[in-house]
């Protein structure tokens, strides 16, 4: 019986004498360590354990047999086995002592921890995953009890939320919520969701220690043992503020350049009508006129040129104004607006100025630069009525990539930064997030046109730079432009204006080639007015079978935008590939008519709607004589 038991025993047992051999080995034994019994007996036991277990084993036999001191008699313990082929591997070793005839021997009995071994392993090893996942998730974990306490708080949360691990711990995990009358039906929303699918996802407002409160999602999972308790609740949350921040960045950048576009329209037809009236107006001046009429006249004009200008405006805000750019220190543009500043600020404000140094230098036309300054300075003022301060300052700044500007995220770059500071009434955010749309005030009827700020916006972005403006309510305003770096030298000026007359023709002939027939009919009439025979065409493809036909002009005087299949732009490269030596002059309402073609200006003259007899003459004068030269020095 006793044999057969130990035959059939799942664990090693084996029988060793005072001095250590190896007496009796059951079949388990043989299978755990790889030996046949014949090479185990008779051998010393320690053959089957590897260091430092074997050079310690015949001492502590030897020490027990002298001394009685039981180091592992009765007691089990873990420690390593050695197989046959040199694998070690973990065993749980239980020693006990009997005596037969007189002579002690000792008995183990050796399980394989193997197994058990490879589970812990595998246990260690999820234990560091989920711990380095924890440690180093970007969103925030936090890990509750069914009761609602919080039991893990990650270094995100902390980050997130702002309690520390101590302050978190314990803490109801509903304090995380920006609003706890939603609480009920987020809780019954997790019951439901634990029936249905593990995980609930929610967008909500949660709340930092300080109070306040941010965007989030989130996603709630309910973790049960193995008798279906709720054990542990899992919620992992991330902050949304910037992604719902660059969305409205994005429909924002939509809305405005939709009414950009609407805008651009609006004045390119606008231009057209000026065009008119002006130049009508200007044939008018050379005619014989009472003193009565004569005032007329002038109001008339006026309010042409008023017309003119704020054409002018709804272009920059299109971002469709022929700018002036030339590379310029922000420092000299502000300093010298500073007296102008002053008496424009009145007594009531106080304006400080804070200048880098040194400055970086841009490329940006000067005169926008100290309108947007005006144009802040005065919105800063009527901000304040009761008197404050208006800081105006400049930096270099280096922008990273992600940075939220107006209407997106700013490009990474340097850049120098013009900012107008106010500690006036602020603005709302519905109010801030309209303020530079044309046309938009809140200041009372009469006070103000809804165009400062969208011509700024215009001049910054068509600048190739961007705009950002900070307000509250009670607090003040600070607008942020930026105009990326320029690493050209400063130009020097030293061109004079000149004053001449206005140059008359030489019995030159002109094709004026226009789609508007009252803006042809006055090119004419004013074309005439100086001399000039002309041939009029009322499209591109019109002008072009005249060309073709053999028809003889000094010069072509083309609008860029016209129906009928061919623009100015094409039908001036169409001149230069098969009549090269005959000059072109475009006319346009705006800078970007050319379909995109921006180049124009380097290979042709563009004269801008509206524009005077004079501007006309001198253009037309200036490219004929420079083809006539150009011709003469190529004939010698």
């Amino acid at each position: 019986m006793l044999q057969a038991i130990l035959d059939s025993a799942v664990s090693a047992i084996l029988a060793i004498d005072d001095t250590g051999r190896i007496r009796s080995v059951n079949p388990a034994t043989e299978v755990m360590f790889g030996y046949r019994a014949d090479e185990m007996l008779n051998q010393n036991v320690k053959m089957l354990m590897p260091e430092p277990y074997r050079t310690e084993h015949d001492d502590y036999i030897g020490r027990h047999v002298k001394t009685g001191e039981k180091r592992i008699i009765g007691i089990g313990r873990e420690v390593k086995g050695q197989r046959k082929n040199g694998s070690i591997f973990p065993i749980h070793l239980a020693v006990s002592e009997f005596m037969v005839d007189g002579r002690r021997f000792f008995s183990g009995i050796i399980n394989d921890l193997s197994d058990r071994a490879k589970l812990q392993d595998e246990v260690d090893r999820q234990s560091r995953l989920f711990e380095t996942v924890f440690e180093h998730a970007p969103e925030a974990l936090v890990i509750s009890s069914p009761d609602g306490k919080i039991l893990l708080f990650n270094p995100a949360a902390t980050r997130i939320f702002g309690y520390d691990v101590a302050e978190a711990t314990g803490m109801a995990w509903s304090n995380l919520f920006g609003n706890p009358e939603g609480l009920p039906q987020i809780e019954f929303d997790i019951s439901r969701s634990s029936e249905r699918a593990p995980d609930l996802n929610l967008s909500v407002m949660l709340r930092r220690k300080d109070g306040s409160s941010f965007p989030a999602e989130g996603i709630i999972t309910q973790v049960a043992d193995q008798h279906a308790r709720l054990s542990v609740r899992v919620s992992v949350f991330r902050d949304v503020t910037e992604r719902l921040k660059n969305k409205e960045a994005a429909v924002k950048s939509q809305r405005l350049e939709a009414i950009g576009q609407l805008t651009g329209g609006i004045a390119h037809d606008f231009n057209n009508l000026l065009t008119i009236i002006s130049g009508n107006l200007e044939l008018l001046e050379e005619q014989p006129l009472s003193e009565q009429d004569r005032n007329l006249l002038d109001r008339a004009a006026r309010a042409a040129d008023s017309g003119a200008r704020l054409t002018k405006r709804l272009l920059t805000f299109a971002r469709r104004r022929h700018l002036a750019p030339a590379v310029i220190n922000l420092n000299d543009q502000v300093r010298t607006m500073t007296e102008l500043l002053r008496r424009t600020l009145g007594d009531m404000i106080e304006l400080r100025t804070q200048f880098a140094s040194p400055l970086w230098l841009v490329r940006a036309d000067a005169g926008e630069v100290e309108a947007a300054v005006l144009n802040l300075a005065i919105n800063a003022r009527d901000a304040m009525p009761e008197g404050g301060t208006l800081a105006v300052r400049t930096d270099n700044v280096v922008l990273q990539e992600g940075e939220t500007g107006l209407e997106d995220s700013l490009r990474a770059g340097d850049y120098v930064r013009i900012s107008v500071s106010d500690n006036g009434i602020g603005m709302s955010k519905d109010v801030l997030s309209r303020v530079f749309e044309p046309f938009f005030t809140t200041k009372p009827v009469g006070r103000g046109t809804g165009l400062g700020l969208s011509t700024i916006y215009g001049f910054i972005k068509q600048s190739n730079g961007n705009i950002t403006i900070n307000s509250e309510p009670g607090i003040g305003t600070t607008v942020n432009m930026y105009l990326p770096r320029c690493d050209e030298e400063a130009a020097q000026h030293d061109e004079t204006l000149s004053l001449a007359p206005e140059p008359h023709a030489n019995g030159e002939c002109i094709l004026v080639v226009e789609d508007n027939r009252d803006v042809r009919q006055l090119t004419v009439n004013r074309l005439k007015r100086l001399g000039y025979d002309t041939v009029e065409c009322a499209s591109g493809v019109e002008a072009k079978a005249a060309l073709e036909s053999g028809q003889q002009v000094s010069a072509v005087f083309t609008d860029i935008v016209m129906p009928g299949g061919m623009t100015g732009i094409e039908l001036a490269t169409w001149i230069s590939s098969h009549l090269p030596d005959l000059p072109v002059i475009l006319t346009t309402g705006f800078s970007d008519d050319a379909a995109g073609k921006s180049e124009a200006d380097a290979f042709w003259p563009i004269l801008r709607k509206p524009y005077t007899l004079k501007q006309l003459s001198n253009v037309l004068r200036t490219t004929i004589d420079k083809n006539a030269a150009r011709q003469a020095s190529l004939r010698d």
